[in-house]
C-alpha cells in the first residue's frame, strides 16, 4: 500500500496545496495558539493542512506512510518559512509527542474495516484532556461519484460508525453534507462527505 501512495505522490499536489476549508474554519474558531499548543495530522500526505496550521502559529506534527509525500511536506514547509515535524511512519507505529496534542486532524484517512476502530482509538489516545478530533471523510453516498474516495463501502464513514468509534469523547458535530470539492486532481467535483468534531473530557 505504501508503494501505491509513493507512486501517486510522484505527481505533486494530487490533493491540492490549499488547506481543507473545514480544517481552516474549525481551527480559526479555537483560541489563538501558543508555542505549547500542538496538533497532529495523521495520514497527512503532502502537508497542505500541516503547513497552513504551522503558518498560523501551531506546533505541528504530521506523518504519512509515503516517504515521497513527507519529503514534499518538508519542502512546502521550507518554502512557507515554517517548521512541520514530519514522520515517515505507519499509523500503528507512530508514537507521537509524549505531551499529547490539543488537536488531531483526520482528513480522508479511510482505513479497512478491521483497522478503522483501532486507528480511531489511537487518535483518541493522542489527544490531551480537552483536546479535539476534527475529521472529514467520505460517506456511503459517495460511491459511484468520480470525485474521490475508497470504492469499498465498508471503508466509508457514517455518523453512527463515528459515534461508536469515538464513544469516549463529547461529540460536538457529526453531520453529512453535499459539497463540491476542489482539492487537486483527485478530489474534484460533487461529493458526499461527513464532518465530525469531538472533544476529550478535561
Amino acid at each position: 500500500m505504501h508503494r501505491f501512495w509513493d507512486e501517486r505522490y510522484q505527481q505533486e499536489g494530487v490533493y491540492g496545496k490549499a488547506p481543507n476549508p473545514f480544517w481552516v474554519r474549525e481551527l480559526e474558531r479555537l483560541s489563538p495558539p501558543h508555542a505549547s499548543n500542538r496538533l497532529l495530522l495523521p495520514c497527512e500526505g503532502e502537508g497542505r493542512n500541516a503547513v497552513w496550521a504551522a503558518r498560523n502559529g501551531w506546533t505541528v506534527d504530521a506523518f504519512d506512510g509515503s516517504s515521497v509525500a513527507m519529503k514534499t511536506c518538508q519542502r512546502w514547509a521550507a518554502e512557507a518559512g515554517v517548521r512541520v515535524r514530519t514522520h515517515h511512519a505507519d499509523a500503528f507505529e507512530f508514537e507521537g509527542d509524549a505531551a499529547r496534542y490539543d488537536v488531531v486532524g483526520l482528513f480522508y484517512a479511510h482505513m479497512p474495516p478491521h483497522l478503522r476502530s483501532p486507528f480511531h482509538e489511537l487518535a483518541t489516545g493522542w489527544l490531551r484532556p480537552g483536546g479535539r478530533v476534527i475529521l472529514e471523510g467520505f460517506e456511503p453516498r459517495q460511491l459511484g461519484l468520480p470525485s474521490g474516495g475508497p470504492k469499498d463501502e465498508a471503508m466509508l464513514f457514517t455518523p453512527a460508525m463515528l459515534a461508536a468509534d469515538f464513544a469516549g469523547l463529547e461529540i460536538l458535530k457529526n453531520e453529512t453534507a453535499s459539497v463540491v470539492l476542489d482539492e487537486g486532481p483527485y478530489h474534484q467535483g460533487p461529493a458526499h462527505i461527513i464532518q465530525f468534531i469531538a472533544q476529550k473530557p478535561a
